[in-house]
């Protein structure tokens, strides 16, 4: 696959986090370009719709992180898969993508809101952590049964839950100079869970962009 990647990519959102993981787990070399989130002209010139991430691989434009995952695993067939070709843990990597979209999403979304508004609404920030506790508890009881969600290596399902609730366990160090990650930081905390914290750090840690 000679064609050229490049990556429009919007520094601190999980979904665009989730990309580059996948092009560093599957060591695809790609160009970053970087998306300001004041100005989304680029990417609607690039792709049509204002939201990143976007891939383009030569003349070929993929949007939607979790296509753009499908994309790279059907063309970059050799190095480490991020599906699989058993049908029943396929099913289940697609269970962890819908997880993160109905459990770990919402209480960031919630706080998103909040960091946009200025300022904190109590009963959102009681609600938003506890679900994203709820979230952790899940992925500490899988994590019981191996280093990674589904067993001895990471897929798709790792890449994608993880950027997710990295945002609630968050360091003093990372958040530091960024009025965003200091909101959450301050406002979205896992409490407990020492297995899914060092797994959040094992995945995070191939971000190169962190």
């Amino acid at each position: 696959m000679d064609r050229p990647v490049k990556l429009y990519d919007l520094h601190p959102s999980p979904n665009n986090i989730k990309v580059r993981l996948a092009l560093a787990y599957k060591k695809i070399p790609y160009e970053i370009i970087p998306v300001d989130p004041r100005d989304r002209t680029p990417v609607i010139k690039a792709s049509g719709q204002s939201l990143a991430p976007v891939l383009l691989h030569g003349e070929t434009i993929v949007y939607d992180s979790f296509a753009i995952l499908r994309y790279l695993d059907g063309n970059w067939p050799g190095s480490p898969r991020l599906f699989s070709e058993d049908r029943t843990r396929h099913k289940t990597i697609e269970e962890w993508e819908q997880f993160t979209r109905a459990e770990c999403g919402p209480p960031v979304g919630m706080t998103f809101g909040q960091a946009l508004e200025g300022k904190v609404d109590p009963d959102k920030r009681r609600e938003s952590n506890a679900r994203i506790n709820r979230a952790a508890a899940r992925v500490e009881a899988a994590l019981a049964d191996g280093p990674y969600l589904m067993g001895d290596a990471p897929n798709a399902a790792d890449l994608t839950v993880a950027p997710m609730l990295s945002l609630a366990v968050l360091s003093k160090e990372s958040a530091a100079g960024n009025p965003l990650m200091q909101f959450f930081l301050e406002n979205l905390k896992i409490d407990n869970a020492p297995k899914t914290r060092d797994w959040i750090g094992r995945i995070m840690a191939w971000d190169g962009r962190r």
